[in-house]
């Protein structure tokens, strides 16, 4: 057995009294910490790789070497992505864009597609257990999606518009949002099963809750929503925001879901996911035919995402992943701070 089948499988044979006690287990969070080292130094090493083939003459490029280099690396964001929370693709877009001189075009509709696999993936189990709530999916996509198109749709005019003047300002734009979004990791509060109180008359005509089981608790949760108005004007901003930098945009769905519509946070999760594999999929079709689909690129990158977000899962079902989420506050910061130096440079 590898070391990697060693730590996905640890505490399996366990009795269930120690296996619900396993995520604090000293041996159990030290073997999680030796893999997320190995694959923080595997992901420096494709990252290294992959800046090393960009800054060579283009005869004298390695398909094999810059294909490996994507996997790691996407991997990578893929893990740390489950772990904190967040979509692969607020990880993914700042870091290529800041630190490497790929096209900023091919970066966000490869990002934007990034996002939609790893939503995919997580869509169906939440659907099929009733957790994400179909009748808010059907009222929140429709805003989200067609402006995800617009904002997909004013990148390439942009592109061809203004040429590489666009590659500034979208660099300096990004750079801000992405700082913004570090400080909402920083601030953000969220709550667990949110107290209404009282449901306006436009929230209250659209019949939007729908109960669920929760396992944790071993009950069926009745809740209620509210301030729907505001946030199908919210989500419009959130679409267009994602598809014209490339992001998924979990990171803004969950606030609107939880801290403004008073949604419990395990629907505001499950809603933000499904919406992501909804919108983000419209999205990225302008990019596709204006050309941003590079094939070598977007490939490797899917298939990292998608082995990151495997093991990812798994690791988070035997570990408090607390501890990951200042590490990618530090990302957040330093990628701004990186595109911002490029758009003024």
């Amino acid at each position: 057995m590898t070391f990697l089948d060693r730590v996905l499988k640890v505490n399996t044979s366990s009795s269930p009294a120690s296996s619900s006690k396993s995520s604090g287990d000293p041996g159990t969070i030290k073997q999680v910490i030796e893999i997320m080292l190995i694959v923080i130094i595997a992901a420096s090493a494709g990252f290294g790789s992959i800046l090393a083939a960009i800054g060579t003459e283009a005869s004298a490029l390695s398909p094999t070497l810059f294909f490996v280099g994507l996997i790691l690396v996407c991997a990578a964001i893929g893990i740390f992505a489950v772990l904190a929370g967040v979509g692969g693709g607020v990880i993914f877009t700042p870091l290529f864009m800041g630190f490497t001189n790929i096209d900023s075009y091919i970066i966000r509709s490869t990002g934007l597609f990034v996002a939609t696999v790893g939503a995919l993936i997580a869509a169906r189990p939440f659907l099929r257990k009733g957790i994400a709530n179909i009748r808010l999916l059907y009222t929140a996509a429709v805003p989200y999606a067609v402006f995800a198109v617009i904002g997909s749709l004013l990148a390439g005019y942009m592109k061809t518009a203004m040429g590489p003047a666009s590659e500034a300002y979208i660099q300096g734009a990004l750079g801000m949002l992405v700082i913004g979004i570090g400080v909402l990791f920083v601030l953000k509060k969220n709550s667990e099963y949110p107290d209404v109180k009282q449901v306006d008359p436009f929230t209250a005509s659209m019949n939007l809750p729908m109960p669920y089981f929760e396992d944790s608790l071993g009950k069926v949760v009745h809740y209620k929503l509210k301030r729907a108005r505001v946030a199908l004007v919210l989500f419009c901003g959130v679409g267009l925001m994602s598809g014209l930098f490339g992001l998924g945009a979990g990171w803004a769905m969950v606030p609107v879901f939880n801290l403004v519509m008073l949604a419990p946070l395990k629907v505001a999760a499950t809603c933000s996911k499904v919406m992501i594999s909804i919108g983000d999929t419209a999205a990225v079709w302008p990019y596709i035919q204006g050309g941003g689909m590079f094939p070598l690129f977007a490939v490797p990158c899917m298939i990292g995402m998608v082995i990151g977000t495997l093991i990812g899962t798994k690791i988070m079902l035997r570990v408090k992943a607390g501890f990951i989420r200042p590490l990618i506050v530090i990302v957040m910061f330093t990628s701004g701070i990186r595109l911002l130096m490029k758009a003024l440079g």
